[in-house]
């Protein structure tokens, strides 16, 4: 088990953990670094791709700065059932992997180790702080704080490689080394501001598909994602489907779907708002509201994409990558998470019995 701080923790250096050994490891030594943070399991259907992505990962960026620390955890499904000796022979002789394995721990609930009692208030989940499944990441930088959570579903490949993914007819390269590299600092920020300085998404007044005003205000104290949206795209049928599963399951529970109808991708959404109200509405009967037509990139983008962009950065600066980026804001109104075009809107809530 982790040790507890002896006060509040600002940082992850405050916090010494067990190795494998049961020998007392203090994070400070990692000083510096970029760390990415998993909890690992042997016997789930992601450990051979997560491990085998992971070492992937280590290898070509170790040198840089990056270290990965595993922590065994044995609350989901039963899978990771064996003692520290057991599962550091498995990743050892299976994986080769050369990133630490640590003491196995629990994530969640009264006995989750004080570490992850950290992550979890640094990064938050869609509803609450549970760590859902096997493989949930979380990313700290240099100073010791937590920038960034992935579900489980996540590929740690996407967090980095250059991906070529064809949309239609058109290629697009949606993924790159951005997420990493902007931590060990190889990459320059670059964005169009908000025309007033936004603290929140509060402070925006938006479009209805009729043309009305809507202040954003309105849903203030609820969890919204934002998707530009589009209806002749091949991800068009899948991310409807999915967020209309989404909604339907969270609505009731202070969470929000929030679509912005788009063409400048590949000009898959040419129609009129009403157009594409009633398109939405009888193919997919979807509850959620559909707003004004806008632009999201460029600088005819509509002041409330300049603000989404401004909270979570893409990879080649700010702009958006094609159809179906999403946005997750918080209850506060500010940007918590950015999930490339190609990300299920399901795998934001891994269905899982014990999620």
């Amino acid at each position: 088990m982790t040790s507890q701080p002896k006060e509040n923790p600002e940082t992850i250096y405050n916090f010494t953990v067990k190795d494998a050994k049961g020998n007392d490891v203090d994070l400070s030594t990692y000083k510096g670094k970029v760390l990415l943070i998993v909890n690992v399991a042997s016997k789930c259907g992601m450990t051979n791709s997560n491990y085998t992505e992971l070492n992937q990962l280590y290898e070509k960026y170790k040198d840089q700065g990056l270290e990965i620390l595993a922590f065994p955890c044995n609350q989901f499904g039963e899978e990771e059932p064996g003692s520290n000796e057991e599962i550091t022979e498995f990743v050892c002789t299976r994986f080769k992997s050369e990133f630490p394995i640590f003491d196995k721990i629990e994530v969640n609930g009264d006995n989750a180790a004080s570490i992850y009692k950290f992550l979890k208030s640094g990064k938050w989940g869609i509803f609450g702080d549970n760590i859902q499944w096997n493989f949930a990441k979380f990313l700290v930088d240099k100073d010791g704080k937590v920038v960034d959570r992935y579900y489980p579903t996540t590929s740690p490949f996407s967090f980095e490689v250059v991906i070529i993914k064809t949309v239609t007819d058109l290629a697009s390269c949606y993924f790159s080394q951005y997420d990493i590299k902007k931590l060990l600092g190889e990459t320059e920020r670059m964005t169009s501001q908000p025309t007033k300085n936004s603290e929140t998404i509060y402070d925006l007044t938006v479009k209805d598909g009729k043309g009305n005003d809507v202040d954003l205000s309105v849903y203030r104290g609820k969890v919204l994602l934002i998707v530009n949206v589009a209806s002749k795209c091949g991800l068009t049928n899948s991310n409807y489907t999915e967020l209309n599963q989404l909604y339907e399951k969270y609505k009731d529970q202070g969470f929000e779907i929030v679509a912005f109808p788009c063409n400048q991708f590949g000009e898959q959404e040419p129609g009129s708002n009403e157009e594409i109200t009633d398109f939405v509405c009888t193919r997919f009967k979807s509850e959620f509201p559909i707003f004004d037509k806008i632009e999201v990139n460029g600088d005819g983008a509509a002041p409330v994409y300049k603000f989404l962009k401004s909270g979570k950065w893409g990879i080649f600066g700010d702009e958006i990558q094609w159809n179906f980026s999403k946005f997750l804001v918080d209850k506060d109104g500010k940007v918590s998470d950015r999930y490339y075009p190609t990300t299920p809107p399901l795998s934001l809530e891994v269905n899982h019995p014990n999620a």
